[in-house]
């Protein structure tokens, strides 16, 4: 069958090509003015922390921080098999369009607030006419990794509350906030379903529903399976965070760390990705207040948590712009 734009004026077409031009050099432009900013931030303190990494990253400690690299991939490939499972409701998709989405979205996630820039990435980067539909399946994928983030975070959250030097009204806003997403969240899955049948009158809700309404025809099977790559991939991260941590000698019993940084991951779920920290301050904030009470040296906080940002997110980053670039934006049926 012939394209659609195949069949476009030149006018039009080269119009087009304009336009996704002009996103891509803002977006990019974006992409790495958060980058530099991010750098520029680090730099107040990157004299003790420079040194904090010359005597970490040492021969004796090579295998530790080879075994943090080696699970990068692993990490963005969990989210990428839980991609391609709840895309391929609206499209087939390979693994490989999966994982070009997945760090497409990425890459374009720093440059929008909240999820909503990691949403248009992914769907942005399917090589069909139908991608818009694909909005509600990238809607299902961040919320189940919100509701893991959540659900790992509650139990960090509940077995050190008690040791944060932080005051009793915020600890106990945090536990009703924490609640209250719980219940929420059960409610949204139980009457998911009534999102297939909803028949809004309105034309702009009947386009919203156009694109929301695959959340809707998930069978508890499927939500499963997206739910245990979801975990798996938590599971990975925190791991890599642990390990980082172990890399630079915190004398903290394992137990503690992973409630720790579970807490780490649980504030950078709840708090928007686009605020004055930016994302690394933010972890990097975050786990100095979890850690306060430890009496631990923070440049070796911020080292691990800057480490951790530069292979598993900058990384990433990067190779999502290239990917960006590399795409055609074509349309194909």
């Amino acid at each position: 069958m012939v394209q659609d734009n195949e069949l476009s004026p030149p006018k039009e077409k080269s119009a087009r090509l304009n336009i996704f031009w002009a996103i891509k050099l803002v977006v990019t432009f974006l992409i790495l003015s958060y980058i530099y900013k991010t750098f520029q931030n680090e730099q107040k303190g990157i004299g003790d922390v420079s040194e904090v990494f010359g005597d970490a990253l040492t021969y004796t400690n090579l295998a530790l921080f080879m075994l943090v690299l080696i699970l990068v991939p692993v990490n963005w490939a969990l989210e990428s098999l839980k991609w391609q499972k709840l895309a391929q409701k609206v499209l087939q998709i390979s693994f490989w369009e999966a994982f070009r989405g997945t760090l497409t979205g990425l890459a374009v996630g720093v440059a929008a607030p909240a999820q909503l820039g990691d949403t248009i990435g992914r769907v942005a980067a399917l090589k069909s006419d139908r991608r818009l539909e694909a909005i509600g399946a990238a809607l299902v994928s961040n919320g189940i990794q919100f509701s893991v983030s959540v659900a790992a975070g509650a139990i960090g959250w509940f077995q050190l509350m008690d040791r944060l030097a932080i005051p009793q009204v915020t600890k106990s806003a945090v536990s009703i906030l924490i609640t209250t997403i719980f219940i929420l969240s059960f409610i949204l899955v139980w009457f998911r379903k009534k999102l297939t049948n909803w028949q809004p009158g309105r034309p702009i809700f009947l386009k919203i529903h156009s694109y929301i309404r695959i959340i809707g025809t998930y069978s508890a099977s499927e939500l499963r399976w997206a739910s245990a790559y979801g975990t798996l991939r938590y599971c990975v991260f925190l791991s890599q965070f642990v390990l980082a941590l172990l890399l630079f000698e915190i004398p903290v019993g394992l137990p503690d760390l992973f409630a720790c940084v579970s807490l780490i991951f649980l504030a950078k779920t709840l708090i928007p990705a686009i605020n004055v920290l930016g994302d690394l301050g933010l972890r990097e904030f975050t786990a100095l207040v979890v850690f306060a009470s430890y009496n631990l040296p923070p440049e070796k906080i911020i080292a691990a948590t800057f480490m951790v940002w530069i292979v598993n997110v900058l990384g990433p980053i990067l190779v999502g712009i290239y990917l960006i670039w590399k795409y055609k934006w074509k349309a194909s049926r």
